[in-house]
């Protein structure tokens, strides 16, 4: 019914090291740059299938914003208590090599060229507007049942509450 896109970047920077390796400085500190490292090492694991990498990163960032300021801790405990497409030694892999800072980098090119204001930054159709951006935050399913030109029992069976507030890119800490 739907493809959802994820770049795990945010309000970062990034800045090219003489060896070829990319640096990142994130808008809320070093955690924000490794769960960004956790979540696109997933992603890229899994070949961008969202059905083996959406359910990890919604109980990741959940167990971050519950009860862990440890990212690859919690990465840890979770691949390692859940059932999921890649192991932790897997994306240990990942997160220690250069193709995790490729791949980190690849994300940075992308949210860049979206040009975004603040994140969540949500386009629909390869487009962005406060419309879409506040229907999408409120109601993920709702704003997709309204584009869907399906037929889809999801679309009548839906309730959401609604998101938190956005993190403006020029916000600091």
């Amino acid at each position: 019914m739907v493809n959802i896109s994820i770049y795990p970047y945010g309000n970062a920077n990034e800045r090219e090291g003489a060896n070829g390796e990319w640096t990142f400085t994130c808008q809320h500190g070093e955690n924000e740059c490794k769960g960004n490292l956790v979540e696109t090492c997933m992603i890229n694991l899994v070949s961008f299938d969202q059905t083996k990498f959406m359910d990890f990163i919604i109980t990741y960032e959940s167990d971050l914003d519950r009860k862990s300021s440890d990212p690859y801790g919690t990465a840890q405990t979770l691949l390692q208590g859940g059932s999921y497409a890649v192991t932790w030694d897997q994306l240990n892999s990942c997160l220690n090599s250069m193709q995790g800072n490729t791949w980190e980098h690849q994300m940075a090119l992308w949210t860049n060229a979206a040009n975004h204001q603040y994140t969540p930054w949500i386009t629909l159709n390869g487009k962005h507007t406060t419309v879409i951006q506040n229907e999408c935050s409120a109601s993920t399913l709702q704003c997709t049942c309204a584009q869907y030109k399906g037929t889809n029992s999801c679309c009548s069976k839906y309730y959401e509450e609604p998101v938190g507030e956005v993190c403006y890119k020029d916000d600091v800490q």
